[in-house]
């Protein structure tokens, strides 16, 4: 079972990253070796390369993105640590580390903490808006390029047959949280989790996620939820239920 949830993790984030990009005709490559994003947009959030396979061409892959930043992501499949000491040997070092964790939506504890919080979907371009609001103070430096990205997206977004959910958190009516859906390989993939500092250890980010799940078991009936969690919040989320499976290693390539 848990090498099913592994790969149906695997298959989650991968459909995330391509999902907008492809709507929107801009360069995604796929194949079994890798997979490449390359929006032109100058932001790593956006510019992503799966390594799948170590036997990948890692110089063809790299000199795709024409100096624009990107992240690497390496953790999918048997090979990883090959993968990781392949591009160690590249010269790439210094990943970012995130836990793989999967929980039984329906063993998931339904009541929160959190009071404050008022949690809607993004189903307009006002609501879009005060999503991309958030992430702009988050990154200030990427405020641009996130902007141009969502805006563009929209149409895609909004789509009622869309896989992808986004969700703002208010607390007295000003946006201070974000949290994604990507519903996708039959699991409920809950990403893009975001708090702003201000309103950090009050329990909204767990709500942003217990939110998501239940929204992916009652609308649309799935029963399994997957996410990726730095070390602090691989802690917070095993409190709600998740266990964690495996890890991935995230490089950070800058311009």
């Amino acid at each position: 079972m848990i090498n099913l949830i592994s790969n149906q993790l695997d298959a989650n984030i991968i459909g995330k990253l391509v999902y907008l990009p492809r709507c929107m005709k801009m360069n995604v490559l796929q194949n079994k070796k890798s997979v490449l994003v390359n929006t032109g947009i100058p932001c790593d959030m956006f510019n992503v390369a799966c390594l799948i396979d170590c036997d990948a061409d890692l110089k063809s892959i790299s000199d795709s993105f024409h100096n624009f930043p990107f992240a690497w992501w390496v953790g999918f499949g048997s090979d990883y640590e090959k993968c990781v000491q392949k591009l160690e040997k590249f010269g790439v070092k210094n990943p970012e580390i995130e836990s793989g964790m999967y929980a039984d939506i329906s063993k998931t504890n339904r009541i929160s903490d959190c009071k404050i919080l008022h949690i809607s979907s993004v189903t307009n371009l006002t609501s879009l808006w005060d999503f991309v609001a958030v992430y702009k103070k988050l990154l200030p430096a990427d405020a641009k390029a996130i902007e141009q990205f969502y805006l563009s997206a929209s149409p895609f977004i909004f789509g009622k047959q869309s896989p992808l959910k986004l969700f703002v958190g208010y607390v007295d009516q000003q946006p201070v949280s974000t949290g994604a859906l990507f519903l996708y390989a039959n699991v409920a993939g809950v990403w893009d989790v975001t708090t702003l500092p201000d309103f950090r250890n009050m329990g909204i980010a767990t709500n942003m996620v217990r939110h998501a799940l239940f929204y992916a078991h009652d609308v649309f009936g799935y029963r399994t939820g997957v996410l990726t969690a730095t070390k602090s919040g691989e802690k917070v989320y095993q409190k709600i239920g998740f266990q964690k499976i495996k890890e991935f290693f995230i490089f950070n390539i800058p311009a």
